[in-house]
C-alpha cells in the first residue's frame, strides 16, 4: 500500500508540474525580479513577420487578444477590461523586444520599462510559435491569428 501511495504522489507531482505554465508562474513574481534585458543589435529595416495583426491565446480559461500595431503591442484581458501596452523594438524580422509602457492588469508583477524578448520560432497553420524571455525565465508559446480588430 505504501508503494502505491508513493507512486500516486509522484504522478500527482508530475501532473501539477506539467500543468503549470511559465506564464502563470511569471504572474506570481515580484516586480524587482524582472531582469534588465539589453537590447541586442539595432532596429532592423526588415519588415517584421507580424505587423498590424491581431492574435489570441488562452490564459487562465479566458481569451487574451494580442494586437501588433506599428511599433506598439497590446494584450487585452477580460473582454478588454484590462490591458498591457508595450513599445516594440524589432531587431530582426522574427525577433523583438517589448518594453512595457502602460497597464491596468491587477496584480501584474512587472513595472513600466520592463523588457521582454520574443523570438518567433515558427509560423504554421495560422499560428505564431514563439519563445519569450522575461524576469530571468524563458518559455514557449503560441498565438492564433484572429480577424478581430483592436
Amino acid at each position: 500500500m505504501r508503494n502505491f501511495k508513493n507512486k500516486l504522489l509522484i504522478i500527482a507531482t508530475l501532473m501539477i508540474t506539467i500543468s503549470v505554465s511559465a506564464q502563470d508562474y511569471l504572474m506570481t513574481l515580484k516586480p524587482l525580479s524582472a531582469s534588465v534585458l539589453k537590447i541586442d543589435g539595432k532596429k532592423t529595416t526588415e519588415a517584421p513577420l507580424i505587423e498590424n495583426k491581431t492574435f489570441s491565446y488562452v490564459y487562465k480559461g479566458g481569451e487574451v487578444q494580442v494586437v501588433f500595431e506599428g511599433n506598439l503591442h497590446y494584450e487585452f484581458f477580460n473582454n478588454k477590461k484590462h490591458f498591457i501596452k508595450s513599445e516594440l523594438v524589432w531587431t530582426s524580422k522574427d525577433e523583438c523586444y517589448m518594453i512595457i509602457k502602460d497597464f491596468n492588469l491587477p496584480n501584474f508583477p512587472f513595472k513600466t520599462g520592463t523588457k521582454m524578448k520574443m523570438k518567433i520560432t515558427k509560423v504554421k497553420d495560422g499560428y505564431i510559435h514563439y519563445k519569450s524571455t522575461l524576469g530571468g525565465r524563458t518559455w514557449k508559446g503560441k498565438m492564433k491569428e484572429s480577424t478581430e480588430k483592436k
